[in-house]
């Protein structure tokens, strides 16, 4: 099989993860604005519309194949603060830290991911 296919069809698909991601957090804006981070304390909207924007258009730019390490660049970054935002497994202890672990480790291979479509962008 043609290797630029197979590239292809991996950033759609990695680009649709994200869309799709984007697309049910603001639909369920309202709710997500009074859930709490680690933290206990709910990140002010704006900052939740700048993040939810983010896994849209980084997700629409690897899907059309336009700006696609800018766009995989931006998606790290949302990950890298979303993560101890949202999935700070070191704060939590015995059962309560399994999820986060399992997400942490999910948005590390997700940027390990992007690093790859980032260097096919190259």
């Amino acid at each position: 099989m043609d290797p630029e296919i197979l590239i292809a069809a991996g950033r759609i698909i990695f680009g649709l993860f994200f869309v799709i991601a984007g697309v049910r957090n603001f639909a369920g804006f309202t709710a997500r604005t009074n859930l709490p981070t680690n933290y206990g304390w709910p990140l002010p909207a704006p900052l939740l519309a700048a993040g939810f924007t983010t896994q849209l258009l980084g997700g629409l730019a690897l899907i059309a194949g336009l700006w696609t390490a800018w766009g995989a660049i931006a998606l790290i970054l949302f990950l890298i603060v979303a993560t101890p935002l949202y999935h700070n497994l070191f704060r939590f202890k015995g059962a309560e830290r399994l999820p986060h672990l399992y997400f942490t480790l999910v948005n590390i291979t997700l940027s390990g991911g992007l690093l790859q479509i980032i260097a096919n962008a190259a």
